[in-house]
């Protein structure tokens, strides 16, 4: 391609967002929440006082990008809008200010609430959420404004996510570790105190969502042995579960540690068993049904990032269809991660749902960059998981300046012998609700086991580090995908903007 014809696809590209205004405001918008977030923890975690220079200091980015929305379009497309970027960042900083007013005002009643009960003894109803380590969970409380909280135990205690429990101890505040910022992480999730429990009861009746995901959870434990019985529990439910150490850092080492968590793909098989009950119809009722289920199941796993991102995109595609709109999967993308960071700028912080969203991008795209390729192997299994890699990999370089370097190589293997196990699993499941049947788990029980060997010899490969910044190599990796993108999706010649960019 000539470089004539790459400018010729940039402006045409440009000339796309001209015409879909509200992909620059939600564009305008991220970045502008990106830099609010910065300011959120300079205000309420380091405790530093409010100044024109915090400000200044934190929007530079904002500045840098408007910035280079007005020199593109003039290089490319050579025409003027300032105007238009300025109508556009002063319409998009309202609309932030108006969600950033509710967020400083419940960080506000949060922080103040927890300071009135810090290193005081207390006795506390709650709902127990889930396992976070051995002696460790996370407690939703009912006492007002205490919200979510640690609750650390001195033993092991007999209780599981989705029971009420009484608990009796000291409210602390989280603290940092020598090479971990913890504090900063949990107030990131909305957590500002830790409850030394000292004394528990608990009883069922919590969490009826949760509560039914332990019943179902007991059958596979009841099934077969650790660490598969948690590594399905993981891929069938979302369900945050605690493996022994050495196979825990194998999981991180070799990379595949995403796979036995909910995610989109539970969405879609989610989506997809509805449309097999009502055959598929795209009547209201149909509709509607989809969404209850898929929230539904969202709840019933915990609503980590990555499922509400998925949910929410996935409501936003059937809502468009159920008022009989055609929907752009990358539009309704961008306007699912601007409303999600709206209501939660930290969410930029959460390193599943940047993989979550990547990975979705990557999918979008990068596939469809090589059409040309005939083999369906590669087509099917090689690409879609190499897609996933390349988007995800400057995340992790970014946050941990390393990265698995058999990573694409595990994924490649390991998603296609254990892609059937959770149909196996869930029939297995749903049946032995009713009937003894055990030997149903046995094919997903040896697709874990040889999912465990391969991971525990993959992971003596060392990771990678990353010796220089790992925001620059981030970036300059993202700057070389998008240019591979622009220069090899297929795009028809008579394509409406390209055609008006010529």
């Amino acid at each position: 391609m000539s470089l004539k014809d790459f400018k010729q696809r940039v402006c045409a590209l440009l000339l796309f967002f001209i015409d879909y205004k509200v992909l620059t405001y939600c564009f305008t918008m991220i970045v502008l929440m990106i830099s609010s977030s910065r300011i959120l923890e300079d205000l309420f975690f380091e405790n530093l006082e409010p100044s024109f220079n915090l400000v200044l200091s934190k929007l530079y980015s904002v500045l840098l990008f408007e910035l280079l929305v007005y020199v593109s379009y003039r290089w490319f497309c050579h025409v003027h809008l300032f105007t238009t970027i300025f109508k556009t960042l002063l319409i998009s900083t309202f609309l932030c200010l108006s969600f950033l007013s509710l967020k400083i005002q419940s960080l506000r009643e949060n922080i103040q609430n927890v300071s009135s009960f810090t290193d005081q003894n207390i006795s506390i109803s709650g709902v127990v959420l889930s396992a976070e380590k051995e002696k460790t969970f996370l407690f939703s409380s009912d006492r007002g404004g205490l919200g979510n909280s640690i609750a650390r135990f001195r033993i092991k205690p007999v209780l599981h996510a989705g029971q009420r429990c009484k608990l009796v101890g000291k409210v602390v505040q989280p603290k940092s570790f020598d090479d971990f910022d913890y504090r900063k992480y949990l107030f990131r999730k909305d957590i500002y105190s830790i409850i030394e429990v000292e004394q528990y009861e608990c009883f069922n009746g919590g969490n009826i969502f949760l509560e039914f995901r332990y019943t179902l959870e007991r059958v596979v434990e009841k099934a077969i042995p650790e660490p598969e019985a948690s590594l399905l529990i993981g891929i069938m439910f979302g369900s945050k579960r605690i493996f022994q150490k050495d196979f825990n850092t194998a999981l991180s080492s070799s990379g595949v540690s995403h796979i036995i968590a909910a995610s989109g793909y539970n969405v879609a098989l989610v989506a997809s068993g509805v449309d097999i009950l009502t055959r598929k119809s795209n009547g209201k009722g149909a509709v509607i049904l989809k969404i209850l289920c898929i929230w539904g199941f969202s709840i019933f796993s915990g609503l980590s990032s990555s499922l509400v991102r998925a949910a929410t995109m996935t409501t936003f595609s059937l809502l468009a269809l159920l008022f009989g709109r055609e929907s752009n999967t990358a539009a309704t993308l961008i306007l699912c991660i601007t409303l999600l960071i709206l209501l939660n700028p930290f969410l930029i912080h959460d390193v599943g749902f940047l993989f979550s969203f990547a990975s979705v991008v990557g999918l979008m795209f990068f596939p469809k960059c090589f059409e040309a390729i005939k083999s369906k192997y590669v087509k099917e299994s090689v690409l879609p998981t190499l897609s996933c890699m390349l988007f995800t990999l400057p995340i992790s370089i970014i946050f941990f300046k390393k990265f698995s370097a058999i990573s694409l190589l595990s994924n490649i293997i390991a998603v296609p012998i254990i892609s059937s196990s959770i149909y196996w699993g869930l029939v297995g499941t749903v049946l032995n609700l009713f009937i003894s049947f055990q030997y149903i788990f046995l094919i997903p029980y040896i697709q874990l086991s040889i999912f465990k060997y391969f991971v525990l010899l993959s992971s003596n490969v060392k990771m990678a580090e990353v010796s220089i910044n790992g925001a620059v190599v981030g970036v300059v990796m993202y700057c070389v995908l998008t240019v591979v993108c622009l220069i090899r999706y297929p795009i028809d010649s008579k394509n409406y903007y390209l055609v008006k960019a010529s």
